[in-house]
């Protein structure tokens, strides 16, 4: 069946003159570009000078160039963030939504979780950090890259890496003849730039006097600079204390930070005997 027209016989009808170069014109004078010959329309009114209507698309099309190249070019800043971040596979997905609550305990750590992200200007600007603790299983990875994921959304600079990985990157870089680089400055790449550090599986390698005073440096580093550092540990808070040393989980208290003990079972556990 064929598909009715929804023009009348008139509009047609000056269609088909305007096609045949017969429709109604007159001379007229554009105050930018003078005399040009304007064309009445189908709908009754004239067209208008052609060069202001041609200028005016461009000027249309130029403004949606550049909408889509700042969308394309936010796009692949987010995208590099993402990739610097070093977040590991199985936690570049988790967000604060995704984390199961089921007690009045793990409403308030997903409650403060939560404000941290909603208040990291705040963050920023005090050097307050997080400290996750509690045994395995519990979500406290979840949480704080949940965290690293939804300001890595908003475009903050984050990087995500375990305790025994840093330590091999600063060795790395201070110790290898190729890079010629410096221990100084292998700390500092953990430092300038980056919003926020998370520090993953702080405690489980028990490593040397050595290994400890480069984590030291970088966390006191930060404190210094006011940027704000998450540390995610199996220890027990008074082990990490003893750990890390006093003096440096007291100034992850400062400036809004705070410790979460997640003391409730494991979720795997739970999950394997459902």
């Amino acid at each position: 069946m064929a598909q009715s027209l929804t023009t009348t016989p008139q509009v047609r009808g000056q269609l088909a003159s305007m096609l045949a170069g017969t429709a109604e014109n007159k001379t007229d004078c554009c105050r930018i570009h003078g005399a040009f010959t304007n064309t009445k329309m189908p709908n009754g009114r004239w067209a208008g000078c052609p060069h202001c209507a041609l200028e005016d698309a461009k000027g249309v099309s130029q403004a949606e160039v550049n909408h889509t190249s700042e969308a394309s070019s936010s796009r692949r800043r987010l995208e590099k963030l993402r990739e610097d971040s070093l977040i590991p596979r199985r936690f570049v997905n988790k967000t604060l939504n995704g984390f199961e609550v089921v007690s009045r305990e793990q409403s308030y750590v997903l409650s403060v979780c939560r404000a941290y992200v909603t208040k990291f200007d705040e963050r920023l600007e005090q050097g307050g950090g997080l400290v996750f603790t509690g045994s395995v299983g519990t979500g406290k990875s979840h949480l704080a890259y949940a965290i690293g994921n939804a300001l890595l959304a908003s475009g903050r600079v984050v990087m995500g890496i375990d305790v025994y990985e840093l330590i091999d990157l600063i060795k790395e870089r201070a110790f290898s003849k190729d890079k010629a680089g410096s221990e100084r400055e292998a700390i500092r790449a953990f430092v300038g730039g980056l919003d926020l550090l998370i520090l993953d599986e702080v405690g489980a390698q028990l490593g040397t006097e050595w290994e400890r005073l480069m984590l030291f440096k970088i966390i006191n580093e930060r404190y210094k600079q006011m940027l704000p550092t998450i540390l995610i540990s199996n220890l027990e808070a008074d082990k990490l204390e003893e750990y890390m040393g006093k003096r440096i989980i007291d100034r992850m208290q400062e400036g809004g930070g705070t410790t979460l003990k997640l003391d409730w079972g494991s979720y795997r556990t739970q999950r394997g005997a459902a």
